[in-house]
């Protein structure tokens, strides 16, 4: 069993104190000093590296953090986005589709693909069919010109040879790596840092875990477990694995005969002899709940961060954030344990990049950054 964060968003989080909408899809936020909330009043504000900046007079249709930017709907439909102090409109009516991850906004109007931009919006396709977003990457299908792309690093590269009927084929983002599908070509396709090639040929069957500069996959021809890293092909293991998930420069599975283990740094590391009641991979963290315990992998092991599964926690950029028995915000990396919140009794928190948001004893929307707390009325 894969381990399933629990949600930390959405509209009724800290008791409607901090009412933020956020994407559906896996949210990776690299802000630093930077968390939108809204006050009780309805109020919605900007935390920006110990200042405070009003933003409007009632709550967001909807948001979304990427680094520093945020872009938001506002009450009356409108579409901004938020950088470096500065308001900047992009769109008069609300997006379909509205998504982040790293320093990329992309959002669907009208049919288009766009990206958020201080200047203005660009168009990536006029009409857009499947898109996919993690980190720096974002694939899409351009129903315009027929085509699958790539959006990495602000260039846009054409997949050539994949048939144009393809509304985008099976596929697995990573955070600079993709892996698509090809189920009439019997091909597998690896995109890295620009550059498609072959990853797998003649097959009729893979599975695929994709992330940073790592791609672990099993076909239906070897029946094995192979790992490609930044471009050297290994088999760690000759059975295919019953799960795998990919982060950065980590893959953890279980392998085919029930054990769990995770390569890292050109090892593999056995863990458990057998598969841990759940887990999960985000950025660089492996979490495992296993025996009633929290663990997480680091120094070539798993370490306990506390002999029991939290409420609550949220895993980002390495740091595991959590609500203790007493229901008090703790972050762990490391082998190093941080307080966050000194009472007791907190309902929930919210973590954008590095900056802690919590419901304070009386009624006071509380944030942590930096080791010092702020607080907002």
């Amino acid at each position: 069993m894969m381990m399933q964060q629990r949600p930390t968003t959405g509209p009724a989080a800290l008791g409607g104190l901090l009412g933020l909408v956020l994407s559906a899809m896996p949210l990776c936020s690299t802000a630093q000093g930077v968390a939108p909330f809204v006050l009780p009043s309805g109020r919605f504000v900007l935390f920006d590296q110990g200042r405070f900046i009003d933003l409007a007079r009632e709550a967001p249709r909807d948001l979304v953090m990427a680094a520093d930017r945020l872009v938001y709907v506002t009450a009356e439909g409108e579409l901004k986005l938020v950088q470096n102090g500065s308001s900047h409109p992009m769109e008069a009516t609300p997006p379909g589709l509205l998504r982040a991850a790293g320093r990329t906004v992309a959002y669907v109007h009208g049919g288009a693909l766009r990206t958020a931009e201080p200047l203005r919006p660009r168009e990536l396709s006029a009409s857009v069919g499947r898109m996919v977003l993690r980190d720096s990457l974002l694939l899409f299908h351009d129903r315009s010109d027929a085509t699958v792309n790539v959006l990495w690093k602000g260039r846009v590269f054409p997949l050539a040879g994949l048939p144009d009927t393809l509304d985008v084929p099976e596929a697995w983002v990573g955070s600079n790596t993709a892996v698509l599908y090809d189920r009439a070509a019997r091909t597998a396709y690896r995109f890295h840092r620009g550059e498609l090639a072959p990853l797998v040929d003649s097959t009729d069957a893979v599975t695929v875990a994709a992330g940073g500069d790592l791609i672990g996959f099993s076909d239906d021809r070897s029946r094995s477990l192979h790992l490609w890293y930044k471009g050297r092909l290994t088999t760690p293991e000759p059975l295919a694995p019953q799960a795998m998930q990919a982060g950065e420069g980590l893959l953890a599975y279980v392998s085919g005969g029930g054990a769990f283990k995770c390569w890292s740094e050109g090892r593999v590391h056995a863990l458990l002899d057998h598969a841990p009641t759940a887990w999960m991979v985000r950025d660089s963290l492996l979490v495992v709940v296993d025996a009633g315990a929290l663990k997480v992998f680091h120094d070539g092991g798993l370490h306990v961060v506390e002999h029991y599964v939290p409420e609550q926690w949220v895993a980002q950029d390495g740091v595991l954030t959590y609500l203790d028995l007493n229901r008090e915000v703790r972050r762990y990396a490391r082998g190093v344990r941080t307080t966050v919140s000194h009472e007791a009794g907190i309902d929930r928190f919210e973590v954008f990049g590095d900056v802690v948001l919590y419901p304070g004893p009386d009624g006071a929307v509380e944030l942590w950054w930096q080791g010092e707390r702020y607080l907002r009325y």
